[in-house]
């Protein structure tokens, strides 16, 4: 399992602002904390000073909301503020000066305006560091802590007490995007074909990266530019490839080409499929809500209807069920409003957990002819389901002794990043796109918004 450095910083303990106390109040609050811990001497230990000509790294990890988070990697020279860390993330931050400080108003366009930083509610952006094994609360303000080499941040926004995703499935996420990157082709800005360079799409856009800018170096092809070329023919294979095409470019924002289909364009009213099969129909299901477009009720039923009697789904007609095409029919359904309590989420839910080996992970399969060993990516899905559902990968439902899915994942990692298919058979590069989905904590469809035609004028850029 790949350990992460543990943060290292001189300031005091935890800042939090108070949820549902006007900003006067707060003030007050905040004030009476730092003075309590000066009094009582609160500190975090700090490591020895660095040699000011070496460069520190460090991570942010700012979570949105229950399940979507983004994580940076950070270089900078020690010691900085944590505010400071969170502009050297890249996104886009708002803040407001207070009497006690700096406050932070907004991140990446989730929050407040400057003018009316707390928005007069519950909800504010949470600071937070992570020590080892938990993230900590601050209580001093972004502007005045201090971060040396190895430090991780974390800011979440949600009401008080709101809980983060731990940091070190997030930052191996970091690493295996890092991995992914010198992947990608300098002639087409693809990987290999399309069915990988959709899966880029959705590691990538996991971690709110744009298709647009991942490219391996400046002035090389970009992602968006593979896709400007090759949406039209993906998309036209099936409901399946355009659902998953939707979901990869919603979350990597990138427009979609004029020539493309979208998922509804293969559905029929009469038998409620847009495609046959289980596995089909729920990447179309879930492109659909991607793209915000409504679901139909009789789509919906037509996944039910596809239920085995195991609890199980399967990919196609015949095949059996697996973990990989419950874990996808349960995102779909989740996704489409199914509630959480209903019977097939229920069966679902107890055929994974039927499923689960005594190493935390999941096959693909644990009836013949499927092979029982535990593997990446069906342990991946399988916790983009769990996180959709609202359970916890890491909690006692789904924990065997001191293993969990979360850490039969992070044990395939490798030094360089990327993540192994199963125990020894080394680099593989769809279960390292598919691992950094997981481990970012996310569920699919990743991100919605309504599909942006692109210019007609643009031509895409080819490099041969």
């Amino acid at each position: 399992m790949k350990q992460e450095p543990s943060a290292a910083r001189s300031s005091t303990l935890c800042f939090v602002r108070a949820q549902r106390l006007h900003r006067a109040i707060m003030a007050l609050a905040t004030s009476l904390g730092l003075a309590l811990a000066f009094l009582f001497g609160l500190s975090v230990v700090s490591a020895s000073p660095a040699d000011p000509s070496d460069p520190a790294h460090g991570y942010v990890i700012v979570q949105f909301d229950d399940h979507n988070l983004v994580a940076r990697a950070i270089t900078f020279t020690a010691p900085i503020s944590g505010l400071h860390a969170l502009e050297l993330s890249g996104l886009e931050v708002i803040t407001a000066n207070y009497t006690f400080g700096t406050a932070v108003c907004s991140i990446g366009g989730v929050g407040c305006p400057a003018d009316d930083c707390f928005c007069g509610g519950s909800t504010y952006w949470g600071y937070k560091y992570w020590e080892g094994s938990a993230w900590q609360d601050y209580m001093v303000g972004a502007g005045d802590s201090l971060l040396n080499d190895g430090a991780i941040e974390g800011w979440r926004w949600g009401e008080w007490g709101s809980e983060m995703w731990p940091a070190q499935p997030a930052t191996a996420a970091l690493h295996a995007l890092d991995w992914l990157r010198p992947e990608q082709s300098l002639t087409d800005g693809g990987y290999g074909g399309d069915s990988s360079s959709a899966e880029a799409l959705l590691s990538v856009g996991a971690n709110g990266y744009l298709a647009s800018e991942w490219r391996r170096q400046t002035g090389a092809p970009s992602l968006a530019d593979y896709w400007l070329v090759r949406a039209s023919a993906y998309s036209t294979t099936g409901g399946a490839q355009a659902g998953k095409l939707a979901v990869g470019m919603s979350a990597a924002q990138t427009c979609w080409p004029h020539s493309s289909l979208r998922p509804g364009a293969y559905y029929d009213a009469a038998s409620g499929a847009y495609a046959t099969g289980a596995g089909p129909q729920a990447w179309a299901i879930l492109g659909t809500v991607a793209l915000t477009e409504s679901v139909p009720a009789q789509a919906i039923d037509y996944l039910k209807s596809l239920i085995q009697p195991n609890g199980g789904w399967e990919w196609g007609p015949g095949w059996g069920a697996d973990t990989n095409a419950t874990a996808l029919a349960l995102q779909a359904l989740i996704a489409a409003g199914e509630p959480l309590a209903s019977a097939e989420i229920t069966q679902g839910l107890a055929y994974l957990k039927a499923a689960q080996n005594a190493d935390g992970g999941f096959p693909y399969s644990p009836e013949p002819p499927g092979s029982s060993a535990s593997d990446a990516n069906s342990t991946a899905y399988v916790m983009q389901a769990l996180r959709a559902a609202e359970e916890d990968p890491s909690g006692p439902a789904w924990s065997m002794g001191s293993s969990n899915p979360i850490t039969f994942l992070l044990s395939l990692q490798l030094p360089d990043g990327s993540f192994e298919w199963k125990q020894g058979q080394g680099s593989n590069q769809l279960a390292t796109q598919q691992a950094a989905v997981a481990l970012l904590g996310n569920a699919f469809p990743l991100r919605m918004a309504q599909a942006t035609q692109c210019p007609t004028r643009f031509l895409p850029i080819v490099h041969r």
